[in-house]
């Protein structure tokens, strides 16, 4: 009802539509704002955004839910976003997000306060269905990994208590997704009913599009192993804008036995929903007992050629189009210009290279950035990183391999040599002097004719950090390559008879420049262009 000026918003009555995820929640969010004139004809406000550039957020009120402020009322937090005053008599509010708002003590004094009285709306979907649903929505945003990865709160009883406790149980409705349940298996109508308007239903404009449609399992997939938000969403775009020829017949990822048993471990501790749902058996109540929902379920294969050549070439057409600089602050790697700013400086010399099925190897995997950097910048290259700390292997994907190796140990050292030839070898290991003067000692016979050789941090061989990394060294790797640097410069006035370094003698002379930036050092090998076979 309308509100006289500073004072509160009064409605007969509220209904507050708990979406839990993956239960038709955007569609009836689509329904109820596309019929906004229809509900007002019945007396019901379903609110819109008081500013209409927020629309971008869709037809949903969760985002009054976020960052609930304890010390306001429910008026005050929706209000912020939302326009509550209208003229009409019922208040119709819908959002995923406030069965965790219900975690505020204002939360249920402010449901009370706005209207005389409260009606709240869930809806609960079978157990695997659900999780299955979670994952294929959790990997477009931000999950990485396996199903087994995913999370969801699947004790719907002690999601429902609070709002028993504050509420009382006559005030909850339980609904369950289940189209067997629905008159005339409609979601739509079904919601209708549960909020005791059911005849407003044939009156509805009914959206004609897919709403908030699911992937297939390869494409869930591709997702899963797509590491970045944006990255994600240049997929999802791709996806639209050359879809993936589905050869899978399969829904779920898991099989029908393994969801049966997932099932039956999650009744016990949902029997209560009996009570708030009529009576019925939380088996029948879910359709748990059906599973003819997969018919042609096989387990799915992630090598599948199909998926790995649409992959390559997203990659191949996306990322070729970003910086070095881009893709390694996608994967936070300290090389790109938030941190070090190596990245732009590589670019200048690798660019040239970078269609080309470059083999690169890089000691010091760390947390994986780098290689995935290096993976994705050279789409038909492979990368080998190495490092000392054997959970890094976890760090293996298509075309990336990790190696466990010292770069203190000359056997170790040779035995990576031993990999080559490389196009480029990256030394961001240890940044200890002899481990890096030993490394470029034995690998830099391993670089290809025009191929280069890079060393990081070598501001450790200054300042504060003399202490931590000189390793009982006398001479620090910048010294040392400064005196290479002196050998390629001056090489024609120098009397070479008289150089002491016999290893450097013997390499100078293949080495077509050598260039320092801040806290590196780039070479380049002289003869053919590098990334030949």
């Amino acid at each position: 009802m309308s509100a006289a000026p500073g004072s509160k918003p009064s409605y007969k009555r509220m209904i507050l539509h708990c979406g839990v995820h993956k239960t038709g929640s955007s569609y009836l969010q689509t329904l109820l704002a596309s019929n906004r004139d229809i509900l007002a004809a019945h007396s019901i406000h379903y609110p819109d955004y008081a500013h209409p550039d927020n629309r971008k957020f869709g037809p949903q009120h969760s985002i009054a839910a976020l960052n609930y402020d304890d010390s306001k009322s429910f008026e005050a937090n929706f209000g912020r976003v939302f326009a509550l005053d209208s003229n009409c008599e019922t208040l119709l509010i819908s959002g995923e997000e406030f069965s965790r708002a219900s975690s505020h003590p204002s939360f249920f004094e402010g449901l009370l306060d706005i209207a005389a009285e409260v009606t709240v709306v869930f809806y609960f979907r079978r157990f695997d269905h659900l999780l299955e649903g979670v994952y294929s929505e959790a990997v477009k945003e931000y999950l990485v990994g396996p199903i087994s990865e995913a999370q969801y709160q699947l004790d719907f009883c002690e999601t429902l208590k609070p709002f028993v406790a504050a509420l009382g149980a006559h005030r909850i409705v339980v609904r369950p997704y289940n189209p067997k349940l629905w008159p005339g298996g409609s979601l739509g109508q079904d919601f209708c009913s549960a909020i005791g308007f059911p005849q407003i239903w044939t009156a509805m404009s009914k959206p004609t599009w897919r709403i908030n449609e699911s992937l297939s399992r390869p494409e869930t997939y591709m997702l899963s192993v797509t590491e970045t938000y944006s990255e994600k969403q240049r997929l999802l775009a791709h996806f639209r804008s050359v879809p993936f020829q589905n050869y899978d017949g399969s829904k779920f990822f898991r099989s029908p036995d393994f969801r049966s048993n997932f099932n039956q471990n999650h009744v016990d501790i949902n029997v209560e929903l009996a009570v708030l749902n009529g009576g019925m058996d939380v088996v029948e109540f879910l359709d748990l007992a059906n599973f003819d929902d997969d018919p042609r379920w096989k387990p799915f294969d992630p090598s599948d050629t199909r998926i790995h050549d649409y992959l390559d070439n997203f990659k191949q057409g996306a990322l070729m189009t970003d910086t070095l600089d881009a893709i390694g602050k996608r994967y936070s790697t300290d090389k790109c210009s938030d941190q070090n700013n190596f990245l732009n400086f590589y670019d200048l010399f690798l660019g040239p290279i970078r269609e080309k099925p470059v083999r690169l190897l890089e000691i010091g995997v760390l947390n994986g950035g780098s290689v995935r950097t290096w993976r994705d910048y050279f789409p038909n290259g492979e990368v080998i990183g190495v490092d000392i700390d054997p959970r890094t292997k976890a760090h293996e994907q298509s075309r990336i391999r990790i190696k466990i190796a010292d770069q203190s140990k000359a056997a170790d050292l040779d035995l990576l040599a031993s990999m080559g030839p490389f196009d480029v070898i990256i030394d961001d290991g240890s940044h200890v002097w002899p481990h890096q003067i030993l490394t470029f000692q034995k690998l830099i016979g391993s670089v290809k004719p025009g191929g280069f050789f890079i060393i990081e941090d070598l501001d450790t061989s200054y300042g504060k950090y003399v202490p931590d990394y000189c390793g009982g060294a006398v001479e620090s790797t910048a010294a040392y390559l400064q005196r290479l640097a002196r050998l390629i410069v001056g090489q024609r006035v120098l009397n070479l008879n008289e150089e002491p370094d016999r290893f450097q003698l013997l390499l100078f002379s293949r080495i077509d420049f050598i260039t320092f930036y801040r806290g590196a050092a780039l070479l380049r090998l002289k003869g053919a262009t590098p990334g030949a076979a």
